[in-house]
């Protein structure tokens, strides 16, 4: 199930190459990042969890049996990090900005009408995204945009796959609802 390039790394870093594991943690510090940052919701946080995230990875690796892509096992180390630096300095999840270039997979390009600038669109839809709930948020962030299968997140978030979907499902309605009042959107989108 997992990347045969981060399988040679992996076993490279267990028999002893401390450089290889610089190959994952460049490949995957922006992922590790940007849901640290979901999360925490500032940067210098993110940074720090993204660092602790890494050396939490690497004495843990050895644990990692490649049932799940090391992406995923990645992710669910990131998020549990997170959740307990919130915990460990009493703060609610933290909602953060989206970006406005950030595309997500449910606008269809070539459904767009010529009248509707497809930027209005993401500030729109970024507007709704912002309004759910941090849960919420990271379910899009990791489907939508990360483009992780309902398989994966249920890993990531410790929660039954059916009860992602049923969840995914829940959050199409609510941006429904939110994009309500702008009819001329809804129409576009694959919600």
């Amino acid at each position: 199930m997992e990347n045969n390039v981060d399988t040679i790394y992996i076993h490279r870093t267990l028999n002893g190459d401390t450089g290889a594991f610089s190959f994952l943690v460049e490949k995957y510090q922006q992922m590790v990042y940007t849901l640290a940052t979901k999360i925490l919701g500032n940067n210098e946080d993110a940074e720090d969890a993204a660092q602790e995230v890494f050396v939490k990875c690497y004495r843990a690796l050895k644990r990692y049996n490649g049932s799940a892509a090391f992406s995923t096992w990645l992710y669910k180390i990131t998020y549990n990090h997170s959740i307990d630096v919130l915990k460990s300095k009493h703060k609610k999840w933290h909602t953060t900005e989206w970006k406005g270039d950030m595309e997500p997979g449910i606008i269809s390009h070539q459904s767009l009408d010529e009248k509707i600038d497809l930027k209005e669109i993401q500030v729109l839809l970024k507007e709704a995204i912002h309004r759910l709930a941090p849960d919420e948020q990271l379910i899009v962030t990791l489907y939508y945009y990360e483009g992780l299968a309902l398989k994966e997140i249920a890993e990531i978030i410790d929660i039954r796959e059916n009860n992602v979907k049923i969840k995914l499902h829940r959050i199409r309605t609510k941006l429904q609802q939110l994009l309500k009042s702008k009819n001329e959107i809804i129409s576009i989108l694959n919600l």
